[in-house]
């Protein structure tokens, strides 16, 4: 029955190396590897362009991989005549059509196979193939990252969190379904490798997003009433 994934799984990985942060940087004249981890990817694109850019490629991203597994979802629905909740071979299609996403986002064949580090394309396959599970994940981890301002620590640990729960919850417990969710907390955990050892010698990059540039013309109040000069310093 699954001969088909033979297909699916290639195209997936092609779109899934389409990197929108790179075509938004692009547009826009800016140079990611100059900025935060060099990386391109969403969290870069908020630390060099601020938190609507963020915004919008983590959400493209995401689009773009969850409409990935909402083909496999329709393929195999229209193959088995079965328009349901998903079933284990919903399960392994879209998983494995996700997981060649995320490893077309990390590795992509346009790009020299050098991509982000496969974030918000995971986030995505997650929203799609766990909903309920991925709120509670976001509901424990967007706080984490408040506080801490790691983009890394509450990725790694969202990502195994969501890993266990939905195999605890939802997802059916075959070898299968286990190895390929094992496979994609993988995939984002070596894409994140070089955050790893930063977390441990303390050096990790904040996630601060580019706050806007002052006007030029903007002065402190407080030094002109000392009577003192200031010098506008963009941000």
């Amino acid at each position: 029955m699954f001969w088909w994934l033979f297909l699916l799984c290639p195209l997936a990985y092609l779109i899934g190396g389409f990197n929108v942060a790179k075509t938004v940087t692009k547009i826009r004249h800016v140079d990611l590897s100059r900025v935060g981890s060099g990386n391109a990817g969403a969290t870069n694109v908020g630390r060099a362009m601020g938190f609507k850019w963020f915004l919008l490629v983590t959400l493209l991203e995401c689009f773009k991989c969850a409409s990935i597994s909402s083909i496999g979802y329709l393929f195999v629905s229209l193959y088995t005549g079965k328009f349901t909740w998903y079933t284990q071979s919903h399960y392994i299609v879209m998983l494995a059509m996700g997981i060649s996403a995320i490893f077309g986002s990390i590795f992509p064949v346009w790009y020299r196979f050098k991509g982000g580090k496969g974030l918000a394309t995971w986030m995505g396959l997650a929203f799609v193939l766990n909903p309920l599970v991925m709120l509670v994940v976001a509901a424990i981890y967007i706080p984490l990252l408040a506080i801490t301002h790691i983009m890394s620590l509450s990725t790694l640990l969202g990502v195994i969190t969501w890993a266990i729960l939905s195999l605890c919850i939802e997802a059916p417990k075959t070898p299968v379904v286990i190895v390929l969710y094992l496979v994609c907390v993988g995939l984002i955990v070596y894409s994140h490798r070089k955050n790893i050892v930063r977390l441990f010698t303390g050096k990790e990059n904040k996630f601060i997003l580019k706050k806007k540039e002052q006007p030029v013309n903007a002065v402190n109040a407080d030094d002109i009433n000392a009577g003192n000069s200031t010098e506008i310093v963009k941000k």
